[in-house]
């Protein structure tokens, strides 16, 4: 967000620099500005968080500020407070519950909801989308990670944020592990 008074115009001198539609214009600009600012102190990761990996690129520091964004629209004092209403925001909100999982073993469903209860209100719809979402599989009443990243359609490849792409099978590979 920025609190300069003259943004619009800032954005349509964008706009007839690069030849940008206005949204793009403004997204660069504002991507620009929160590259400007000092960067916020991020929280330590988790101790069974998986290491990025040794090519750490743009793409997936990129990848990462969104998808901290995004959970910092849904999580107050690291509970989810709302259910996101869009597919992607969701998807960011799922991703964020399966890293709570510990590594490769079978959860019965009260353990599964146990890992989820201190961080959501309703912790059997949660299960329910991790389950629908591919990122928990189910049998009998156990639950455990998928050994690969679940297919997508065409459509959903659409609206999955690019954190599950470059995260997921990091994750999941080092669940295997």
């Amino acid at each position: 967000m920025t609190h300069h008074s003259d943004f619009k115009q800032l954005v349509r001198a964008r706009m007839r620099a690069t030849g940008q539609p206005y949204t793009a214009a403004r997204a660069d600009l504002l991507r620009d500005n929160d590259a400007a600012a000092p960067p916020p102190t991020p929280a330590p990761p988790p101790s069974s968080a998986p290491s990025v990996p040794e090519t750490a690129s743009e793409q997936w520091q990129r990848a990462e500020a969104e998808h901290r964004r995004a959970l910092g629209r849904f999580l107050r004092d690291g509970r989810v407070v709302s259910v996101p209403a869009r597919r992607k925001a969701r998807v960011h909100v799922l991703l964020h519950l399966l890293s709570l999982f510990p590594a490769g073993r079978t959860y019965t469903e009260p353990e599964v909801n146990d890992v989820l209860r201190p961080v959501v209100e309703d912790w059997a719809f949660w299960r329910r989308e991790l389950v629908e979402c591919g990122y928990l599989q189910r049998d009998a009443g156990r639950y455990w990670l998928p050994e690969n990243v679940p297919e997508r359609t065409a459509n959903m490849q659409q609206e999955a944020p690019a954190w599950e792409a470059l995260w997921l099978p990091t994750h999941l590979r080092d669940r295997r592990a």
